[in-house]
């Protein structure tokens, strides 16, 4: 019995001499935590966050009177809910149509819609037999692009400005002739 309560005793002993550097790493552990790096999405929430607005009128120079050999039509623009928004479209022929959206995500409210219309779609695929949506390479970025081929529909999805979101949509479009006037789009904003 002495010897069983010795050994006990050594075991718990033992036990108890292996807490001390388990709460040191512990405490390493909890400051290692307490101040994690920066990762890129807070970094870029607050940039966002802190870049003024722009203004409608700002707004309106950015997009061009033409696009794609067509007049621009139904424009309209708003800051109402807290961050600029502009559309426009684009009539080519009476079925071939482009439709540019643009946000501008700076503010309090702006920087929400960086994510939700671009940032959460990158470096996501999907495919079927009558649709796509993939990640491509754009004027020196990244670009989501989709294509319904049963509707030939095609949306391409960018960045310029580090800030301004394009979304342009177009009806009866191959991918490739939205990418076309997503460039001349590109090159006149940036």
């Amino acid at each position: 019995q002495l010897l069983l309560m010795t050994l006990l005793s050594f075991v718990f002993i033992a036990c108890n001499s292996d807490q001390k550097p388990a709460a040191e790493n512990k405490d390493t552990a909890v400051k290692s935590m307490a101040s994690p790096p920066v990762d890129e999405k807070e970094k870029k929430t607050e940039e966002l966050k802190k870049a003024p607005q722009l203004t409608l009128e700002q707004m309106r120079t950015l997009l061009p009177p033409k696009l794609n050999s067509a007049k621009e039509r139904n424009y309209q623009a708003s800051t109402q809910f807290g961050y600029g928004l502009a559309t426009a479209e684009y009539r080519k022929t009476k079925t071939k149509s482009i439709k540019v959206t643009l946000y501008d995500c700076a503010g309090e409210s702006g920087y929400v819609n960086y994510f939700e219309n671009y940032w959460n779609h990158l470096n996501a695929q999907s495919q079927t037999d009558t649709e796509f949506r993939k990640t491509i390479n754009f004027e020196g970025g990244k670009a989501v692009e989709t294509y319904k081929k049963d509707m030939n529909h095609s949306t391409l999805t960018f960045v310029v400005r580090e800030r301004l979101v394009i979304v342009m949509e177009g009806r009866n479009m191959s991918p490739e002739e939205l990418e076309a006037a997503a460039k001349q789009l590109h090159a006149k904003i940036t």
